[in-house]
């Protein structure tokens, strides 16, 4: 960047602000009003190169992006905090129950969630339905209360050991559910850009968003 006060009138000097320090770096406000300066107190006659003020938008540009970079990387330091890693830690090992319609089996063999009903029902089926459209798992209950209906698929194989059926989308006919929520595992605690997350079959899950554990 040239030199600014080259720019200036007459009798016209930049000061140092009060309190300000030798060692003190230059921000992205401060960068962008230095150079609003010396558009403005430029000389006619010897306007700024094209060129350096090319180099300048860019040194701009950089100066904006390390700013954008250094907020990530403080979120991203905030999420990594001990009192947060710590709590989330918690939940390895046990599931946790969030919105959402798809359902993974958990160590005991078993699907489970929670619907929340708008309306009473003389007859819901809640069925489990896998990537193929297949209906692999499906009950029947009535009458049922508006308001929360849990429900448990259980899934073992011919020796009566947990079999895996993949992640399975869950579908209620017979009544209109508010919400869906359903149980997953958790295996690992990750980080994203909101915070602290669960590493569950069906992806990622923010601690916020957890509303049960078992």
């Amino acid at each position: 960047m040239s030199d600014i006060s080259s720019t200036l009138p007459p009798g016209l000097t930049l000061a140092q602000p009060t309190g300000a320090t030798g060692g003190g770096s230059l921000d992205q406000t401060s960068f962008l009003k230095l150079m609003t300066a010396q558009l403005k107190f430029q000389d006619p006659f010897k306007p700024v190169d094209n060129q350096a003020m090319v180099a300048q938008m860019a040194q701009f540009s950089s100066v904006a992006g390390i700013a954008e970079m250094n907020q990530s990387l403080k979120a991203i330091s905030e999420a990594f905090s001990g009192s947060r890693l710590s709590e989330a830690s918690q939940f390895i090992g046990k599931s946790v129950l969030a919105n959402g319609d798809v359902a993974a089996m958990d160590a005991g063999g078993l699907y489970r969630g929670e619907l929340d009903l708008a309306t009473p029902s003389d007859q819901l089926t809640i069925d489990l339905v896998d990537a193929d459209g297949n209906v692999v798992r499906s009950a029947a209950a009535g009458p049922v209360e508006a308001g929360k209906v849990p429900f448990a698929f259980q899934s073992v194989d011919e020796n009566g050991q947990p079999k895996d059926l993949g992640n399975l989308k869950v579908r209620v006919s017979g009544g209109v559910a508010i919400s869906t929520a359903t149980w997953l595992p958790v295996s690992a605690v990750g980080v994203s850009a909101a915070g602290a997350a669960l590493t569950t079959p069906i992806g990622p899950v923010e601690v916020s968003a957890v509303r049960g554990v078992g």
